[in-house]
């Protein structure tokens, strides 16, 4: 049983293992980016470190913020208390100078007085805390007091003036809630009206006997603004009793509370009982403020940090994606790229071993192009060589012929035109290419001469598409033209009994010249072309050693184009690079 439980242990570790490296690499069956993946480590690390730096914290800070919060609002709960405690208390000091006020002894024992003087007296007793009844600059906390003896007669003081008719309404509100007071036997009495809490009590002489009796009308306003503080929080309750009774508040408060609460009471004068109470979720209100400051910054502080993770792995990544870049154009050729130096080791080796690698290559390269390009100018020489003399055969045997026939002068200028082409066109050492203008003249020189020898039997003419100016400096490699125009003339039109003629067009793409050649002779299989040159019985020759030239020169996508039907004709494209000036044998490029 302990095997199997442990076996299953490790079958889980191996498995949360492989879930992790999947997460951080990606599928094993496919390679993957080294930057993404040390950014994901990264910022996998940095989102670690700071949630738990986070929620360390936050934990730290619930606690401490819980802790304050809850000392502040109990101070809160207990400083309106003491704001409403201390006004009772100023209300217990007002009815204890309204008792020893000499001035009101006569009205007290219903002996002979002059009520205005009684409330004068009563006025200025009330004065003298004129200041602690003004809670503030218009809500006073006693608004009224009415005084009465054993014979039930009744002397006033307002804080406010009144109208007559409000002061006889007044008089009998006041005397019913003095019957209402000795009828109840109670030491104090509580009348609460929408705007006012009446408190009935009796006072008394110096032998505690009672005087009479003193109602103040108490402004709710002015209670309520004791609690001011605790207003301004929500779920917040506060309750003024007198035994069971609620005076003012919410009633039931201590016994139903719908949250858990934070709660302060305590008893006062008159009889009254104080409480005020918040819900536990006040101490909360701020602090998911806080928790979110803090969240926030710590998002903020893993986008830094993912930022700062990325850039990171750009900074030593990018020297391997330069390695892969260099390698690249190694792979295209360029044996002269080098690595710089880096401050890194590791990279510097790099380095080192990587520039010591392309000196190696470039040496080789060289060594076997040099050998290659001897072989090739070697190749190009003997094709070149193979046609000139059937150029130069055909060219002699003509003169010939019409020197024998026509016995004129014409002979002595038709040698010094060879002469020159010979000189200048033919046997230039070292040139592979000419301008097409030149390589053109000697086509036409070819034709004129054909021309001349089999007059109009064989007509010609050339022709460019667009402006002729545009092909002034096109380069075309030397007598690849001219042989396809002999083939045409001694194997298309010469054979053939009627008349016949050639059409040259020289036209140019984007990057590529084409020139074709097109006769209306006796055309030919172009099969026997794909013969290799040690068995081939044909005779076309040019074609063949010129296509070979171009593919040598410029590349095997350049050469000849061919179409043919025998007793038709021939169509002979030759398709070329576009190049306007240099030297294959110097620039290793046609363009």
């Amino acid at each position: 049983m302990y095997y199997n439980l442990r076996k299953k242990g490790n079958i889980i570790n191996f498995m949360n293992r492989e879930f992790l490296e999947k997460i951080l690499w990606g599928s094993k069956d496919r390679p993957y980016s080294l930057r993404k993946q040390l950014s994901r480590l990264i910022t996998f690390c940095c989102v670690t470190v700071v949630c738990i730096q986070a929620v360390v914290m936050v934990t730290m800070l619930i606690s401490q913020y819980v802790q304050q919060e809850r000392s502040d609002t109990l101070y809160i709960l207990e400083s309106d208390n003491t704001k409403m405690d201390t006004t009772i208390q100023y209300l217990e000091e007002m009815a204890l100078s309204i008792q020893h006020n000499t001035g009101l002894r006569g009205f007290f024992r219903a002996g002979v007085y002059h009520e205005e003087t009684a409330e004068e007296q009563l006025k200025t007793a009330g004065n003298l805390f004129s200041e602690r009844n003004q809670l503030d600059s218009s809500e006073p906390f006693v608004e009224k007091i009415y005084l009465f003896n054993d014979s039930g007669k009744s002397i006033h003081h307002l804080y406010y003036p009144t109208t007559m008719k409000q002061i006889t309404e007044d008089q009998e509100k006041y005397a019913k809630i003095y019957e209402e007071f000795l009828a109840g036997q109670e030491e104090f009495y509580y009348n609460v009206e929408e705007e006012h809490v009446n408190l009935c009590m009796w006072l008394y002489d110096a032998d505690m006997k009672p005087l009479g009796a003193c109602i103040f009308a108490l402004n709710k306003s002015g209670i309520e603004h004791n609690y001011d503080n605790l207003s301004k929080m929500k779920n917040h309750q506060w309750s003024i009793y007198k035994d069971e009774q609620l005076i003012m508040g919410q009633d039931n408060f201590s016994l139903n509370r719908p949250f858990s609460m934070l709660e302060h009471t305590m008893k006062t004068g008159f009889g009254l009982s104080l409480y005020a109470g918040v819900s536990s979720g006040v101490i909360y209100q701020s602090l998911g403020t806080t928790v979110s400051t803090v969240v926030l910054i710590s998002v903020a502080l893993i986008l830094l940090l993912s930022f700062l993770g990325h850039a990171l792995a750009v900074y030593y990544v990018k020297p391997l994606e330069t390695v892969a870049e260099k390698i690249k154009l190694v792979g295209k050729g360029n044996f002269d790229t080098k690595l710089s130096e880096y401050r890194v080791e590791e990279l510097q080796n790099i380095s080192d071993t990587f520039n010591e690698m392309t000196d190696y290559i470039d040496r080789l390269v060289k060594e076997v192009y040099e050998t290659q390009l001897i072989a090739k100018q070697s190749q190009i020489q003997y094709l070149q060589a193979q046609m000139n003399p059937h150029f130069l055969f055909n060219i002699l045997s003509m003169i010939e012929m019409r020197a024998a026939f026509n016995k004129d002068h014409e002979v002595q200028q038709m040698i010094y035109k060879l002469s020159k082409l010979y000189q200048g066109k033919i046997f230039r050492k070292n040139e592979h290419f000419i301008y097409l203008e030149e390589e053109m003249e000697i086509v036409d020189f070819y034709l004129s001469l054909q021309n001349g020898r089999f007059g109009e039997k064989i007509t010609y003419a050339i022709s460019y598409e667009g402006n002729k100016e545009e092909y002034s400096k096109c380069m075309v490699p030397r007598l690849s033209i001219e042989p396809i125009v002999e083939n045409a003339v001694c194997h298309g039109l010469e054979p053939k009994d009627e008349n016949g003629h050639i059409q040259i067009l020289i036209s140019m793409t984007e990057d590529t010249l084409r020139i074709s050649i097109e006769d209306n002779g006796v055309g030919f299989d172009p099969n026997l072309l794909k013969e290799s040159k040690e068995d081939r019985t044909h005779s076309h020759v040019g074609l063949w050693n010129t296509n070979k030239m171009i593919h040598n020169l410029c590349g095997d996508e350049y050469g000849l184009e061919i179409e043919s039907k025998i007793g038709e004709g021939t169509k002979v494209c030759v398709v070329l690079p576009i190049k306007c000036e240099g030297n294959y044998v110097e620039s290793n490029d046609c363009r």
